[in-house]
């Protein structure tokens, strides 16, 4: 177990309308999102102090809020804040946020939603902020960021919830290390801890208290869509719980790429903590292993438009956010922009049996160049299912898919050309058997 600073804020109030400050340079934070079931945003950021604007604030200056730290008198000089930083996160995936603005006494937004999950008032389910695992005692925009800090936002974050924290076993202290590699069905062992603790603003009063360990969570692996949500795939036969010390073992017999979270639900199937941060395992040997998925390389934020006093992300403005990699630049030997065009996509089903799918195709026309491909998946009969990355590149022309069993899958594959434009087609649907 390890000793683990942490704290539950309500993440609450913010601005009055002041003259825009110039921000300060770019840092590099952590922003990580628990939304209602599943993970908004999980991965590094550059971030700076910026105006900001609430979906739903339509008295709200041209140029939006202040958020960067100078709010409410809290810091000598603007900086990043998580606000600001969540912000920029979903501006990265195409989503916004709303919050009420509360002038007096805290110029700062009381965050109503982040992307998809707006709180639930009447079921007393609010959003929270923790910093470095503890809760702030100020809001969003009035607390001040600094360099590798860590941001997470929770949903239903006052019910007191456990936070669960997943790393390996053998784990020293100190940052989580991501990612972590392991040989072909090699084990694994890693350990879940809990904090359970509301030390609103400051770490607990004994440094030396220690998480607990959670014993009877669930190790799953996680679908990831390559930008930003992020769904557990509990019940999959690759799940495993947690024993005594808080302690399981996982392996893969499959190289490449793997991710897993911990969760704990009741007999309800009610989530009874919030979700653990993700943990990137890439099994050896393999090429990919060079090079970190997209959710884990280090992101910037869509530019701010012009406009009154620089507004930045979160704005009011619509986002613009690419795919990872994306050149959205025509080609320079003056090429038509022709789309990519491509022969209808085959499936393999003689290894369905075991939860893995192949699906292959052939380029008829390059258009302009591609630039990427993903096979991604959506569960039917599971009312608000999403589309989930399986399976991503650039110049292959297959893939082989694992999806857990027990369920019927509508499978997707889209194409980028090297202008940018995505173009997506329906493969087929798959039963996975039980």
């Amino acid at each position: 177990m390890r000793t683990i600073c942490a704290t539950l804020t309500v993440a609450s109030l913010l601005t009055v309308a002041l003259p825009p400050t110039a921000p300060a340079a770019p840092t590099q934070v952590s922003v990580r999102i628990e939304g209602r079931s599943e993970t908004l945003f999980e991965g590094p950021i550059l971030t700076e102090g910026h105006n900001v604007r609430a979906s739903s604030d339509s008295g709200a200056p041209k140029a939006g809020r202040r958020c960067n730290g100078l709010n409410n008198g809290q810091n000598l000089a603007p900086g990043p804040t998580p606000t600001a930083a969540s912000v920029d996160a979903l501006a990265l995936i195409g989503e916004d946020f709303d919050g009420r603005w509360y002038a007096e006494p805290f110029e700062d937004y009381f965050i109503k939603r982040w992307g998809p999950d707006a709180q639930d008032e009447g079921a007393g389910e609010f959003w929270g902020l923790a910093v470095n695992n503890v809760f702030t005692d100020v809001g969003g925009c009035q607390f001040q960021l600094d360099g590798g800090d860590e941001v997470l936002w929770v949903y239903d974050a006052f019910r007191g919830r456990p936070r669960l924290l997943l790393y390996p076993a053998d784990y020293p202290g100190g940052a989580l290390p991501s990612p972590v590699t392991v040989a072909v069905d090699q084990p694994l062992e890693v350990e879940v801890d809990s904090w359970g603790g509301f030390n609103e603003g400051q770490p607990p009063a004994s440094p030396t208290r220690s998480t607990t360990a959670y014993v009877g969570a669930e190790v799953a692996p996680v679908a990831t869509d390559g930008q930003g949500f992020e769904q557990v795939e509990s019940g999959s036969p690759n799940a495993v719980l947690t024993g005594p010390g808080g302690t399981a073992t996982v392996s893969f017999d499959e190289t490449g790429w793997h991710r897993i979270k911990a969760t704990a639900v009741d007999s309800q199937d009610r989530e009874v903590a919030v979700r653990s941060n993700r943990l990137d395992v890439c099994v050896l040997p393999d090429p990919r292993c060079d090079t970190l998925p997209a959710e884990d390389l280090v992101r910037t934020p869509p530019p701010a438009t012009e406009g009154e006093g620089g507004e930045g992300p979160g704005g009011g403005q619509s986002p613009v956010a690419g795919l990872v990699g994306q050149d959205a630049t025509a080609p320079p030997d003056g090429r038509a922009g022709g789309r990519v065009r491509l022969q209808l996509p085959r499936l393999d089903r003689s290894r369905i049996s075991r939860g893995l799918v192949g699906v292959s195709w052939r380029v008829l026309d390059p258009g302009v160049g591609v630039s990427g491909w993903m096979v991604s998946s959506k569960t039917l009969g599971r009312g608000g299912a999403r589309y989930v990355a399986r399976a991503s590149g650039v110049s292959r022309t297959a893939a082989t898919l694992r999806l857990p069993r027990g369920a019927a899958y509508r499978l997707r594959l889209t194409v980028t050309d090297a202008l940018g434009r995505g173009s997506s087609a329906v493969i087929g649907v798959v039963q996975v058997p039980r």
